[in-house]
C-alpha cells in the first residue's frame, strides 16, 4: 500500500471512530464503507474525490446505524414494558367480585354472567336508580383494584355464542316458570324454579332492551 494511501487509511478509520456509536464498531464501519467503495470503483484512496465520497458515506452509515439501534431498543423496551404489564395483570375478574361487599358481589357476578340492566334489577328486586348506583360502585373499586380500563372485567369476550344461550334461556324461563335461568362456563344451561304458587311470584319479566354498561 502506497504511503498515501497508507495516511488516508488511518484518517478514515480515525474518522470511522469519531461517527461510530462506539469506537469498537469503527473498524467494522470502515470495512463495509471501503468494500462499498471498491463496489463502485473508488478504491483508489489517493483521489481526493474518492475519499470524499468515504468521508461521507462513513457519516451517512454511522448515523443510519444509530437510528437503527435506538429504534431496536425502543422496540426491545416496548415488549419487555409488554410483557412486565402482563405478568403484573394476572388478577382474574373473580379476584375482584370477591373483594365486594355482599350487596355489589350479587350484582357483579349476574353482570359477569351475561344478564342485562333489566335482568339484573328483576332479579335483584332493586329499582333502576339503585342499581345504577351499584354499578358505579362496582366500576369505581374496579378502577382501584386492578387500574385498568373497567372493560378488563368482562367475560364476553369467550367462544361461547353467548347471543344464542341469551335466547335459549329466555324461552326456558318463559316456558317452565323458572326464576332464574344461567349458564355454567362450557355454556350448558340450567334453570332454577320457585316452589311458591306462581300467583305469589312478583308480577312482570325482564327485557332484553339494555346491556349493563360494561360492569
Amino acid at each position: 500500500m502506497k504511503t498515501s494511501q497508507h495516511l488516508s487509511y488511518s484518517q478514515l478509520l480515525q474518522y470511522a471512530r469519531k461517527v461510530a456509536r462506539h469506537i469498537d464498531e469503527a473498524e467494522d464501519l470502515l470495512q463495509s464503507i471501503l468494500l462499498a467503495a471498491i463496489e463502485q470503483g473508488r478504491s483508489d484512496l489517493s483521489c481526493i474525490q474518492n475519499r470524499r465520497w468515504l468521508y461521507g458515506a462513513l457519516r451517512k452509515r454511522a448515523a443510519f446505524d444509530a437510528r437503527s439501534a435506538v429504534r431496536r431498543q425502543q422496540r426491545e423496551a416496548s415488549a419487555t414494558l409488554t410483557d412486565e404489564t402482563q405478568e403484573e395483570s394476572h388478577e382474574s375478574p373473580q379476584d375482584f367480585v370477591d373483594t365486594l361487599p355482599r350487596s355489589l358481589k350479587a350484582t357483579a357476578q349476574l353482570a359477569l354472567a351475561g344478564h342485562t340492566k333489566a335482568e339484573i334489577g328483576w332479579l335483584l328486586r332493586v329499582s333502576d336508580a339503585a342499581l345504577r348506583q351499584r354499578i358505579v360502585q362496582i366500576k369505581r373499586r374496579w378502577r382501584t383494584f386492578d387500574g385498568r380500563d373497567v372493560s378488563g372485567i368482562s367475560t364476553l369476550k369467550g367462544e361461547l355464542a353467548f347471543g344464542q344461550i341469551r335466547q335459549a334461556l329466555l324461552q326456558m324461563s318463559r316456558h317452565n316458570d323458572g326464576l332464574l335461568a344461567s349458564h355454567d362456563p362450557d355454556g350448558h344451561l340450567f334453570m332454577v324454579s320457585s316452589q311458591n304458587r306462581r300467583s305469589r311470584q312478583p308480577i312482570g319479566e325482564p327485557t332484553l332492551n339494555k346491556e349493563v354498561n360494561d360492569v
